[in-house]
């Protein structure tokens, strides 16, 4: 257990000694580009959320220190002077005095033994430390899998800005070709009208989107704790792919067992409220104290010299069945951390399914979707063809153009499904 305890705390102090703290923001420059492996490493630096989470752990290990000074013994030093006088009545009232006192000591005092006491309550502190990092770890996946989606959902925008320009493109070409066509009397006023219509509304189409990909750009700063206004940051194009992804239902389960954070901490918050039960139980037994001090007092220099030494028992009686509720109260909250652990473990299991399901499903939607695109890319350009010369309709082909960017937009969701299923998967199973 103790070996698996350090490897808990080793791991997670690797992530906290990378993350530097918030008071350097880091800056990505206009025109770089950004990577993913990169935009991570700007998040775990700048990320306030990620930062709360390591200081919370920080906290929790001042607290293990804490405990551990139970073992070592208390030393306090006292200083002292004081003047006094005092009226006597056997003098007709005179004032004695004034006189000065003196007095200074060292004292020390050492917990001998309180059956287990002092040990067990530093191993409920250490299972609440590694908890806590566990707990700073998974808030650092969620948050990763938060970037992983604004990274991936802003190259979705700008493949979606990508097709309504070539809607607008497009669009240009056919509002030309209708008035070609309409100069010579070949085609009817309303192809015109119809393609002035369809290019204003393409324009609107394409303002929309690029709103839609500054907002993106935004919430990806946003979580990589960057507060400027920064929209010319180009980002690395390989990360918005269809490559596959592998890997085995049982496999997913199996590492999500092994490597999920919130598991680990449910685990380790169990354990403590296991060691609590024995905690509360020491209520019953005695502690034994040594205590000693080397002193100075007198009313003038030099002063007289004492010390003192002993030892002490403190041995419960009675005390109104408090503790016998207090060990009745950790059953029940043993209890709790049992059926928490049972509950999270049911989630993950839950959630490793759903996110492998949803990953099968979006693989098997992008061939489909890159089918639907080619067929519509060449629906397009007969439909251009056949206007062209003469035998096609200007709604025939203004259809075969609203087809093709649906399909287009179709595809690009289809992969931005699929990586977002992959990165969720990760999460899913406690990795990146």
């Amino acid at each position: 257990m103790k070996n698996k305890h350090f490897n808990i705390a080793f791991s997670a102090l690797l992530l906290i000694a990378v993350c530097a703290p918030l008071n350097a923001q880091v800056i990505a420059e206009d025109g770089t580009v950004l990577t993913l492996d990169r935009a991570i490493e700007l998040t775990l630096k700048n990320n306030p959320r990620i930062a709360a989470s390591q200081s919370a752990a920080s906290a929790a290990g001042n607290r293990l220190s804490q405990t551990k000074a139970d073992y070592l013994p208390k030393v306090n030093a006292n200083a002292g002077y004081s003047r006094s006088a005092s009226r006597s009545a056997l003098l007709d009232g005179d004032w004695i005095g004034p006189s000065d006192s003196y007095n200074g000591s060292i004292s020390a005092s050492q917990l001998i033994y309180a059956f287990g006491k002092t040990g067990i309550n530093t191993t409920i502190q250490q299972n609440s430390y590694y908890a806590s990092l566990q707990d700073s770890v998974s808030v650092t996946n969620d948050i990763i899998y938060q970037l992983k989606q604004a990274y991936i959902g802003v190259l979705a925008s700008q493949q979606q800005r990508d097709v309504f320009v070539q809607s607008v493109e497009q669009s240009q070409e056919q509002l030309k070709r209708a008035r070609a066509f309409f100069d010579v009397g070949s085609r009817p006023k309303i192809d015109v009208t119809r393609a002035e219509v369809d290019l204003n509304n393409a324009t609107l189409n394409l303002i929309k989107a690029e709103s839609a990909l500054k907002i993106a750009n935004q919430r990806l700063f946003n979580i990589m704790g960057m507060r400027d206004n920064q929209t010319d940051i180009k980002l690395q194009q390989d990360s918005f792919s269809d490559e596959k992804f592998e890997i085995t239902l049982e496999d997913a389960l199996k590492e999500a067992f092994d490597k999920r954070p919130d598991l680990a901490s449910y685990k380790l918050r169990l354990e403590s409220a296991r060691q609590n039960v024995k905690l509360s139980q020491t209520g019953f037994t005695p502690e034994l104290n040594a205590s000693g001090s080397y002193g100075w007092t007198g009313n003038d220099f030099p002063l007289y010299d004492r010390w003192s030494m002993g030892a002490s028992v403190s041995i419960p009686i009675f005390s109104g069945f408090s503790t016998v509720n207090k060990v009745k109260e950790s059953k029940d909250n043993l209890n709790t951390a049992y059926y928490n652990l049972t509950d999270a473990q049911q989630n993950a299991l839950l959630d490793v399914r759903t996110s492998y399901y949803n990953l099968q499903d979006a693989a098997s939607r992008i061939p489909v979707a890159e089918i639907s695109r080619t067929a519509a890319e060449q629906s397009y350009q007969l439909a251009v063809g056949r206007y062209t010369v003469g035998v096609g309709n200007y709604i025939e082909m203004k259809d075969a153009e609203v087809s093709l960017s649906s399909a287009r937009l179709n595809h690009i969701s289809a992969v931005y499904d699929y990586n977002i299923a992959i990165a969720n998967l990760k999460r899913s199973m406690g990795t990146r």
